[in-house]
């Protein structure tokens, strides 16, 4: 009787760890931003994780926090280049692994209530619309860029992962970045 329940406890303990490292590698996850067969136009310049040294990731995407509770969050950012440089602004394809569906609804949402998303970016222009991206609703951004012009970003999300893309002036070519994602 009681080596079963030795047994039994060992059983347990094994089902419970193989638990717990399912759930930290479904946090963790293995998505990423994409590295390769980027659109015409684009290239990588960089990819920030958490282990990016001195890149402080809660500072890259305080955005997402706000009045609804996101959970624990894993964050990749990759930053594209799309213009020489000096002569345009990075494009960002921002990844973010959030425990389930609800805490990723809840980043997008803290996202889009931010106080620069409350104006039209100009008078005339709406802020948000809609567009779909490799077959998920996404809300599309429109924001001022430096040169007086219009940025296109996107954001959805595709279960429990939330995708931000800052995509440039081309709103084709923005689109295409954000198909690039495969989510």
């Amino acid at each position: 009787m009681r080596s079963r329940n030795i047994i039994c406890i060992l059983l347990l303990s094994s089902v419970l760890i193989a638990a717990s490292a399912w759930a930290e590698e479904s946090l963790t996850g293995s998505v990423s931003v994409p590295t390769k067969n980027l659109p015409e136009g684009f290239k990588l310049l960089a990819v920030q994780t958490a282990s990016t040294e001195g890149v402080n990731m809660t500072d890259e995407i305080k955005d997402f926090y706000g009045a609804k509770d996101i959970g624990p969050v894993n964050a990749t950012i990759g930053i594209y280049v799309w213009a020489p440089l000096g002569e345009g602004y990075d494009s960002k394809i921002t990844l973010l692994t959030l425990k389930d569906e609800e805490h990723a609804k809840a980043a997008i949402s803290n996202y889009m209530s931010l106080p620069d998303y409350q104006k039209p970016p100009y008078r005339g222009i709406d802020r948000f619309a809609s567009a779909v991206i490799d077959g998920h609703n996404a809300t599309e951004i429109r924001d001022e860029a430096m040169t007086d012009s219009l940025k296109y970003l996107y954001l959805w999300n595709n279960k429990n992962i939330v995708v931000l893309v800052e995509g440039n002036g081309d709103i084709g070519k923005s689109r295409d970045l954000a198909s690039a994602t495969g989510l």
